[in-house]
């Protein structure tokens, strides 16, 4: 509950958790080189949803009491709204360019 102020710690946390996940994911994958032709995006989203290893951390770190409540919470909430979030931003990266263009236009 965002109302609640001790609540309000691990949204900024899990807010960070989100922005540097992605951000990290898609800049790597915009470094990819070596080869001509590749869509160095789709590499960067593809990589959005991979979150397991959050889980695992969460998981001993939880279990050994290493994490606060609101880091856990902060984590796990970094791991499934990268995973919601990478499907629909795939979508738009494999979008064909007359694909986008009629988008764009129907708006």
């Amino acid at each position: 509950n965002p109302a609640v102020p001790s609540n309000r710690e691990g949204l900024i946390l899990a807010t960070f958790l989100i922005v540097v996940a992605i951000l990290g994911k898609v800049i790597t994958g915009l470094t990819v080189f070596g080869q001509s032709g590749i869509n160095r995006l789709a590499i960067g989203v593809g990589m959005i949803p991979r979150g397991e290893v959050g889980l695992v951390f969460a998981g001993v770190g939880s279990a050994s009491g290493a994490l606060s409540e609101a880091t856990e919470a902060a984590i796990i909430m970094m791991v499934i709204l990268t995973t919601f979030i990478a499907p629909p931003l795939l979508r738009l990266v494999f979008q064909e360019p007359s694909e986008q263009v009629e988008t764009a236009g129907e708006s």
